[in-house]
């Protein structure tokens, strides 16, 4: 399936929130756009993106593995940047979007994943929309196998 075809899919979702329907406090740790975002911040359409290629759903465990990927990929993150996020997710996000403690043990295997790829800053990609969810999987080094 094409990637464009995968990102309809996962809007049509029930479950799928639109930009005005996320905290605004999230939104400024986690947005490019925030003059206070954290290393690794994307938009929400290639977040959506980073949902797909590492096949993962809309429940808060999912964001965490999501989150953590694209962090730990990010060549610019830093160990207090990581503790910074980790401390403000555990206790200062709102309800529905704070981590538990086995939410933040599928960040950290998201994080390690992301920093383990060769191919590095998927959160300044330009993905081809045209190309197979596959192949792009293959170019970032991604097996969904190993981030279930």
């Amino acid at each position: 399936m094409n990637l464009q075809k995968a990102i309809d899919r996962w809007r049509d979702q029930e479950t799928y929130k639109k930009q005005s329907g996320i905290h605004w406090f999230v939104w400024l740790l986690e947005n490019p756009k925030s003059p206070i975002s954290l290393t690794g911040a994307i938009d929400l359409y290639h977040h959506d993106i980073i949902h797909i290629l590492l096949n993962r759903g809309m429940e808060v465990k999912d964001e965490a593995v999501v989150i953590g990927f694209t962090m730990g990929n990010s060549e610019t993150t830093k160990p207090w940047v990581k503790w910074l996020f980790e401390f403000c997710v555990r206790y200062l996000y709102p309800e529905g979007y704070r981590f538990t403690p086995n939410d933040l043990a599928e960040y950290e295997m998201g994080y390690a994943y992301g920093r383990s790829r060769e191919k590095k800053n998927i959160h300044l990609a330009c993905f081809d929309v045209s190309q197979d969810v596959k192949t792009i999987r293959n170019i970032w080094g991604i097996n969904i196998e190993e981030v279930l």
